[in-house]
């Protein structure tokens, strides 16, 4: 036998080692791939919960604007009121 045949053992031997390694180290990967999904479809969702909140708050600042603005308006009308009354009664 050749040296190259002795050692063709060993070699199987350490590729079958390396194999297993391999196998650990792309299971590892998959694990923690699939940890990272679930953290980002839950970011994911966190976020799109956000949005949906701010949105509704816009929406709802908008209506109190035009409440406000409204309220502005009856209250020059007030003054105005008021304003010439107290012109007339002078």
């Amino acid at each position: 036998m050749t040296q190259s045949n002795q050692d063709l053992p060993q070699r199987v031997e350490r590729l079958e080692h390396e194999h297993i390694d391999l196998k650990l180290a792309v299971s590892s990967l998959l694990a923690v791939v699939e940890r990272h999904q679930v953290y980002h479809e839950t970011s994911q969702r966190n976020f799109e919960t956000i949005m949906a909140e701010i949105r509704s708050m816009r929406a709802d600042m908008q209506e109190m604007q035009s409440e406000v603005r409204g309220l502005q308006v009856e209250n020059r009308r007030i003054l105005d009121v008021l304003q010439q009354e107290d012109d007339h009664g002078d």
